[in-house]
């Protein structure tokens, strides 16, 4: 199956692909690794993804009734969209260096774009952090589930072994995860979704600080 090149997006077979990949069939990959036509409906499931993933992280702090959700609704659902999407650039491109000039791999760019643009589909599961009690579970195994689904990605997209495939994409999901978690302090959330997490953190250590400086 492939997309049609004519008249845009084949809305139907993308919606297809989401739907099996929801359903773990990783197959899609291998149409899409070589679906130049695919390029964009990738690009799309990514910003798509990270977007729903910012919203969820947005939700989850006005559920908790923190305050300056319209700011945070700035800094992590703007900013930090665009942040991450960029930052996932730079996955990629850490990915494709190891992959090529590391373990000496087969891999071309514009494949691992594709497959990895498809892989980003577990982050929207992060829209429904706002659900009490299991937020921070979702946030985290949205997480957890886009690294794995990625190397699954990515070994179809190249014919170096399992295990560097692995090395390959943890590489670039580590600067991607890092750095976003930097860009979060108790003054700007500039990252979404799961990383708000960073930011109730500060919140949590801030108030005890001031209850010690008060003598409690």
């Amino acid at each position: 199956m492939t997309m049609s090149q004519t008249g845009g997006m084949d809305v139907n077979a993308l919606m297809q692909r989401i739907r099996r990949l929801a359903m773990l069939d990783t197959s899609v990959f291998d149409e899409v690794r070589t679906d130049t036509a695919a390029t964009v409906p990738a690009i799309v499931i990514a910003a798509a993804s990270v977007v729903l993933a910012a919203i969820g992280g947005w939700l989850w702090w006005s559920v908790a009734g923190v305050g300056g959700s319209g700011k945070l609704f700035f800094q992590s659902v703007i900013l930090g969209s665009i942040f991450a999407l960029l930052l996932w650039g730079v996955w990629i491109a850490i990915t494709y260096v190891m992959l090529t000039q590391v373990f000496r791999a087969r891999a071309d760019v514009n494949e691992l774009s594709r497959v990895m643009g498809f892989a980003m589909l577990p982050l929207a599961l992060s829209v429904l952090m706002f659900i009490p009690g299991i937020d921070y579970g979702i946030g985290m195994t949205s997480l957890a589930v886009l690294f794995a689904l990625t190397t699954i990605a990515v070994q179809t997209a190249t014919d170096a072994p399992a295990g560097q495939a692995l090395a390959a994409t943890g590489a670039g999901f580590a600067v991607w995860a890092i750095v976003l978690g930097l860009l979060v302090t108790s003054s700007h959330v500039w990252a979404p979704g799961p990383f708000v997490f960073d930011n109730g953190a500060e919140i949590m250590r801030s108030f005890a600080s001031s209850f010690r400086s008060i003598g409690f």
